[in-house]
């Protein structure tokens, strides 16, 4: 009597997995992590543009900042290095990886050949992507490559946090939430749309200064 029934163990093998990936993200960088505001006011037309027109798949944000964030990382290549071997390897092709929340936790499929892809290509992967990997239908090819992970936590309201980096990969963006404030331009106030990014890099492969030109690079 009085006495509590302990609930099943129902840790999945993919939780364990997720848990250990977690804690040698943490045990093995030296992450540091940045946040800076972004103006999103033309990101947020561009997408209602696409929307306006019917047709096709319309990209979300994720998919219009992974185009953006592949053309940064051109620039800024030690952004999309990994360490490997006590080495630093450059990476060849821009292969940027998504979270996705599932019931069975978190995956992160791979978006290849980024810069390549018009947004109305990237918008249709993706979302076939988003669809396999909630159905657990993802292979593991699909999940492999990845030079650069974006994570999308804007859809509940958070505007800034602290992404955890994916092995062997050297940063992860963090999106937040697009807000309508108002900001002084020309002396003015008029309302625009701003976004909170939150850059994790891994301070043993790149220094903050460049991880800082390439949030500004990003957001210009």
């Amino acid at each position: 009597t009085g006495q509590v029934t302990p609930p099943p163990n129902t840790t999945s093998p993919r939780r364990r997995t997720i848990a250990a990936r977690m804690l040698a993200s943490r045990q093995e960088t030296a992450s540091v992590t940045l946040t800076r505001r972004a103006d999103a006011t033309n990101l947020v037309a561009l997408r209602q543009q696409f929307q306006a027109t019917g047709q096709g798949t319309v990209p979300s944000y994720t998919d219009i900042i992974a185009r953006l964030a592949a053309a940064a990382l051109r620039e800024h290549p030690m952004l999309a290095a990994r360490w490997e071997e006590q080495e630093i390897v450059l990476a060849d092709a821009m292969h940027i990886g998504i979270a996705v929340d599932t019931e069975g936790g978190l995956l992160v499929p791979v978006l290849r050949h980024v810069d390549r892809r018009s947004l109305s290509e990237l918008a249709a992967i993706s979302r076939e992507l988003v669809e396999r990997a909630r159905a657990g239908r993802l292979t593991a090819d699909e999940m492999q490559g990845g030079v650069f992970t974006i994570t999308n936590l804007g859809s509940y309201g958070i505007d800034a946090f602290t992404p955890l980096i994916h092995l062997p990969q050297a940063a992860i963006l963090g999106l937040g939430a697009i807000r309508s404030e108002p900001v002084v331009q020309a002396g003015q106030i008029v309302v625009r749309e701003l976004l909170t990014l939150s850059l994790t890099f891994d301070h043993r492969i790149v220094d903050g200064a460049p991880a800082a030109r390439f949030l500004q690079s990003l957001v210009a």
